[in-house]
């Protein structure tokens, strides 16, 4: 049992603790709630940020300095209470918080500082890097890291790499030669290419080149072959530069191939094509900088290209290109391919094929390059493609196109055990449809609203999509891709689903919240707090949801002329220059990326952004609350709560728990006014689910609940302050041993929701591991379906649910009560694990007298 109350302490005590004896429980309280509210106040600035910066709205660098600043006295404030609070026992965290608030600096001021580094593998490129890799490498990068769709191994050669080359081999000089508003001369340019490609890598290049090389090695094994591709600053962003740059195939993997062909990619930017379309767009060549792709080669079976919209402007449809062998003799027109138009809004299907000749193909050589090859004949005539590959290809492309927000060129390949890899995207400029005031809501009929202006508006936006009304976490796995989700309340676990869900609506919940920044962050249209829609809607009803100032407005069917102007006008803002580079900001404020406080790696070290420092300082706080609570702090005289169940708890009020408390040493439950701990109780002596009898042991049950009885002694009870609660009118801190069971249970309930949190701790049980296991099955299942976020290990569980209104917290504190009575002896009946669901779903339906079915 020390084991046990070992494991349960090791959660949350902290390895070194200055005394707190001179201290009361009641201050550690108010400095507990001085931290929330220092909070609140910070992500009430960062909510404004996202909605200004992050919405549809033009500002200035003003707006933002503005906004920063009190921004950064707020986060000042929230750390030093925090700091106060926990002792100092974080300093990592303000390490975190100056490291991003530098980056942020940076960016307002526009000096953005290059990466240092030469060579950036794939996984380390961040969002923001667009100017160390180029776009091609960030964009890739981004499907990667942030889609996490197959990408290739790969590692972009930065452009400080470029930078150190050109002056290594002073070409720079060469190129500032001509004239600045003058053409290049093709016989400079000539001649710059020439340099280039003689000349000699910079040491610091060298090696690190072939460090990355032996790291791929690892990867991938010494007989892969890599393609090495440009990626310019501006290269697939605002235009595509599309074949002006050079790509060389099938490289070995070899530094001395990667440095050859690393030096034709940049010489190509002295191409006199892409002199000359660089020139068209105002591009000057002497102030162009070239990244460069280093990817492994997919052995491909089929590759080729997909427009995530008709470039006709049919926004219902996609179009895929195939062929066999690698997708180069698509993209350079050297081949009849196979062309397929998808349906975007019925699953993938195909609306029409067209099989390309395909007298040629494209394949990789042993020695490295490639050579095109006569088709087999067998294979000239038959689709490249399978059904199901282009219904999985079509849902990627949804994902991708959702996740930029705008159409997508992408190419893609299919290895020969049938995995799809992404091998560039960057955006498809189409034609604009001319939907003739089609947003206007008066035009939309009205017999077709099911909601008008429902709710707090989260992220706006218009989209179309069948409905998934969400009960239990274990249902994330079954949501299908393109649905709206509609919950009762808000959770941070939907991250787990926000790269394929069109839009969320929730009952309950808080524009704030976790899971509000995420879907701003996301670019979800998100509504929260509508009151009923989850009553109101059913699953599989399809529905056209448009989010405003006003709320959430929500109408029966799919109103595509409303989505279509709404997707138009998204794409022109998008296409503002200083509206994106601007919005870089939020990348290091609104992103939550320290989503599960349960993992091991929720640590200082994992705060990327300003939105992780305030998550970390909530969760840490409440964890130093549960510890103090039960480990020792200073804290007035214990009265006994008279119950009708042999509980045995003792209250410590630290301020308006109690009413009129007896000077005697007992209080009545009429007296209990602390709104959770009352509504624990009311669940522990709801009538028949405490039980007086003792539930019959088998002999093994028996032999081990003696085998461990020895362990508990006034040590380990001490650990979990053995039933004793801690109170005010908002808060409670309940420890309870019922034989072999400990539970600690913590609990704000206040007015503003984004502070309130649930916490569940039970370990224990007297039956053997695999009987107290079955019981762990069953707590997590009942948890899972109130929608706790639940760890387990052995026979311990932690459980926790966050942002949740008074009321509804209230409810799930009420059956949480119920659980603890109902669970004190239900690990002797779990005899197999049929009954684990069994007795779950009697508890959930309020059936408790288990004993009398098991008999």
């Amino acid at each position: 049992m020390k084991k046990i109350a070992g494991q349960l302490g090791s959660l949350f005590r902290p390895i070194h603790r200055r005394s707190r004896d001179r201290e009361s429980f009641g201050e550690l309280f108010d400095r507990f709630r001085e931290v929330l509210d220092k909070n609140n106040r910070s992500l009430e600035i960062i909510t404004d940020m996202g909605d200004t910066l992050g919405g549809d709205y033009l500002f200035d660098i003003q707006y933002i300095k503005k906004s920063y600043a009190d921004l950064h006295a707020a986060m000042d404030d929230s750390l030093r209470s925090f700091n106060d609070l926990t002792q100092d026992r974080y300093p990592r965290l303000r390490e975190a918080y100056l490291a991003i608030d530098d980056r942020i600096g940076h960016v307002i001021e526009q000096t953005v500082p290059l990466s240092k580094d030469l060579v950036i593998f794939y996984e380390d490129v961040a969002v923001d890097m667009v100017k160390d890799v180029g776009g091609k490498n960030c964009h890739l990068a981004e499907v990667r890291n942030s889609l996490k769709l197959s990408v290739p191994d790969a590692f972009a050669v930065t452009t400080r790499a470029f930078d150190a080359f050109m002056n290594y081999n002073r070409i720079f000089e060469k190129a500032q030669s001509s004239k600045d508003d003058a053409p290049v001369p093709g016989a400079i340019l000539h001649e710059l290419r020439e340099m280039v490609l003689h000349g000699e890598m910079p040491p610091d290049l060298k090696r690190a080149l072939e460090k990355a090389v032996k790291r791929i090695k690892a990867q991938c094994g010494n007989t892969c072959f890599v393609a090495i591709r440009s990626s310019a600053g501006e290269e697939d962003g605002e235009f595509s530069f599309a074949g002006q740059f050079e790509t060389v195939l099938n490289v070995p993997l070899e530094p001395a191939a990667i440095e050859k062909a690393y030096k034709k990619v940049i010489a190509s930017l002295f191409s006199e094509k892409s002199s000359a379309y660089q020139q068209r767009l105002g591009y000057n060549l002497r102030d162009m900088k070239m990244a460069a792709g280093c990817m492994v080669m997919v052995d491909a079976a089929a590759s080729g290209v997909l427009y995530t919209t008709s470039p006709q402007g049919d926004r219902n449809t996609l179009i895929i290109n195939a062929t066999w062998g690698l997708g180069v003799s698509i993209v350079e027109g050297q081949t009849d391919a196979d062309f397929y138009t998808v349906s975007k809004n019925d699953n993938g299907h195909i609306v029409e094929t067209k099989i390309g000749a395909k007298d040629s193909m494209i394949i990789g050589q042993e020695p490295g390059g490639v050579i095109a090859v006569a088709t087999p004949d067998g294979e000239k005539t038959h689709s490249s493609l399978a059904p199901e590959q282009v219904e999985q290809l079509a849902r990627l492309a949804g994902v991708i196109e959702k996740h930029f927000r705008r159409p997508q060129d992408i190419e893609w390949a299919i290895d020969r055990q049938g995995k799809i890899f992404i091998l560039q995207s960057r955006p498809l400029r189409v034609p604009e449809e001319t939907a003739r005031d089609a947003f206007a809501v008066a035009n939309t009929p009205a017999s077709r609203v099911l909601m008008r202006h429902k709710g707090l508006a989260v992220q706006k936006g218009v989209v179309a999509g069948r409905v998934f009304i969400f009960k239990n976490a274990h249902e994330l796995e079954s949501i299908p891709k393109g649905a709206i989700l509609v919950a009762r309340h808000d959770s941070s676990q939907f991250i787990r689903v926000m790269t394929e869900v069109s839009a969320i609506i929730t009952d309950t919940g808080s524009p704030t919240s976790h899971m509000a920044a995420l879907c701003r962050e996301f670019k979800i249209p998100t509504a929260v707090n509508t009151g009923n829609a989850t009553r109101m809607l059913d699953s599989g009803q399809e529905i056209t949801v448009h989010v405003d100032d006003e709320g959430a407005t929500l109408y029966q069917g799919s109103v595509r002329q409303l989505v279509v102007r709404a997707e138009t006008d998204s794409m022109r803002m998008e296409e503002l220059s200083e509206f994106r580079t601007k919005r870089y900001l939020l990348r290091y404020i609104a992103p939550l990326n320290l989503v599960d406080p349960l993992r091991d790696d929720f640590t200082p070290n994992a705060c990327k952004t300003l939105h992780d420092i305030l998550r970390f300082i909530h969760e840490k706080s409440v964890v130093e609350l549960i510890e103090s609570a039960g480990y020792g702090v200073k804290s007035p005289a214990a009265v006994k709560l008279d119950l009708p169940i042999p509980a045995g708890i003792m209250l410590i009020d630290i301020g308006g728990g109690l009413r009129d408390p007896a000077n005697g040493t007992h209080v009545s439950l009429d007296q209990v006014v602390s709104q959770p701990f009352k509504a624990i109780i009311t669940g522990m002596v709801h009538p028949g689910i405490w039980r007086s009898d003792a539930v019959p042991l088998k002999a093994h049950d028996f032999m081990t609940s003696m085998l461990r009885a020895p362990s508990i002694d006034a040590d380990s009870a001490s650990h979990v302050g053995a039933n004793m609660a801690v109170i005010s009118q908002e808060y409670v801190n309940l420890s309870l041993r019922f034989g072999y069971h400990f539970i600690v249970l913590d609990c704000y309930c206040g007015e503003d929701t984004r502070n309130n949190h649930i916490y569940f701790r039970f370990t224990g049980g007297a039956t053997d591991m695999t009987k107290r296991s079955r019981r762990l099955q069953l707590i997590a299942l009942i948890l899972g379906s109130y929608g706790f976020n639940i760890k387990t290990k052995g026979d311990l569980i932690v459980a926790r649910l966050a942002n949740i209104r008074r009321e509804e917290a209230k409810s799930v504190l009420d059956r949480l009560g119920r659980l603890i009575s109902y669970t004190r002896q239900l690990d002797a009946v779990l005899n197999d694990d049929d009954a684990v669901k069994r007795y779950a779903g009697y508890f959930i339906d309020e059936i408790y007298q288990f004993h009398q079915r098991n008999a």
